[in-house]
């Protein structure tokens, strides 16, 4: 029994994903309790979202449009347009937190790939929906050089990321092939510091032994 403004707020709260019915109200209350300005300030970022936000075309990370300078690596992101890298490394992702958690790490100094989402078995429209067309023609280009190329499949350790990584590595397949100089990684898996093996699962365990350095 929500008054027609607050229902219809709370209505396009319901479209964000794992957003309740009650979750979505609890939102609008909030801002009306809140000082109007801040419904304004809300209000004001969504509206210039799309301006101020791109996607990289290469690597399909967002970025901060009002800090882009113009120069021929114009609709590239911070990261793909930074000399520094090592264009010839790319590490495809899920999605792009995945991609700035590495980067904490300060230890990868490639580029990405971010294919924004993943593969379930039980969805065949999944591939069309992710960036892997974009993914094999850069690889493509790049296999064609003379310089080795390694691309590392950085999918999560669930059935989705396994069932993805397991599909990349068949359609990269035959780049692979074409040149030797095309190297496909993954992320090493196995026990992490403070862990006890007899709380393990098997397939941790099995992951360890296959990673073993």
């Amino acid at each position: 029994m929500l008054s027609k403004p607050i229902q219809k707020l709370a209505d396009l709260f319901l479209k964000f994903p794992g957003v309740g019915p009650k979750q979505a109200a609890r939102f609008v209350f909030y801002l009306l309790r809140e000082d109007p300005s801040a419904a304004r300030a809300l209000a004001g970022a969504v509206a210039s979202l799309h301006d101020e936000v791109k996607i990289c075309a290469q690597c399909f990370k967002t970025y901060d449009n009002n800090h882009v300078v113009s120069s021929a690596k114009e609709g590239l992101c911070e990261l793909c347009r930074d000399d520094r890298r090592n264009p010839k490394m790319v590490m495809v992702v899920e999605k792009e937190v995945d991609l700035e958690n590495v980067e904490r790490t300060r230890k990868y100094e490639g580029l990405y790939h971010v294919l924004g989402g993943t593969i379930s078995p039980l969805d065949s429209s999944a591939p069309t929906r992710l960036h892997l067309k974009e993914l094999f023609e850069r690889l493509r280009v790049l296999a064609a050089g003379a310089e080795p190329v390694e691309v590392i499949l950085a999918t999560n350790p669930t059935a989705e990321g396994d069932a993805t990584a397991l599909y990349l590595e068949r359609v990269l397949a035959p780049l692979k092939n074409q040149s030797s100089g095309l190297k496909i990684s993954r992320l090493g898996r196995g026990i992490s510091t403070g862990s006890e093996l007899e709380y393990t699962d098997e397939i941790t365990i099995a992951n360890a032994l296959q990673n073993r350095k």
